[in-house]
């Protein structure tokens, strides 16, 4: 009778090779992730069409290794600030904030807004801290105009630390057994 010994340390895996089999488990979940919270078939609650800006957010997620560590990028704009909170401030004098959904992803500097007086108005009441654009031949106002906008902390913009752990594992598990 032959035995074959093996050493214990050859059926460990490496550090570096586990964290492959997590980026990958990672990076799956937070796309998920973030496509389910972007449903584009049902208005906002303001009744405007949804912008799909977290299904756009999936789009950038990247997730590398360094060294044996998982690293997860996503590269689309405020979404730390919708994840952390904060307050955003205009580049000029007010944030524009469609209130009609005939304007809902246009910028009232791509609608000519500022410029062509005779079809918009900028409408600013005094001793306000906010105003409006309106369309002046439909009556309508258009945009609502603020100094800034106060973003909540919404931890639940991405998965909990729990659940990313737990994917993670699996997938090292799954990996190697």
């Amino acid at each position: 009778m032959k035995l074959r010994l093996i050493d214990p340390e050859s059926l460990i895996p490496d550090a570096h090779t586990a964290a492959e089999a997590a980026v990958r488990g990672v990076e799956v979940l937070i796309i998920e992730h973030l496509r389910k919270k972007s449903d584009g078939t049902k208005p906002n609650r303001y009744g405007l069409p949804k912008t799909n800006y977290y299904a756009d957010a999936a789009k950038n997620v990247e997730a590398s290794v360094v060294g044996a560590t998982v690293r997860v990028e996503i590269d689309h704009p405020g979404l730390a600030m919708h994840y952390e909170g904060g307050t955003v401030y205009p580049k000029k004098k007010a944030l524009a904030i469609p209130i009609d959904a005939s304007v809902a992803g246009i910028w009232p500097s791509e609608a000519n807004a500022y410029a062509n007086e005779d079809e918009y108005a900028l409408i600013w009441p005094k001793n306000s801290s906010h105003g409006f654009i309106k369309d002046i031949e439909q009556n309508r106002l258009l945009w609502l105009l603020i100094p800034k906008a106060t973003i909540k902390a919404d931890k639940s913009v991405l998965p909990t630390d729990e659940e990313t752990l737990n994917t993670a594992e699996e997938a090292v598990w799954e990996a190697f057994s």
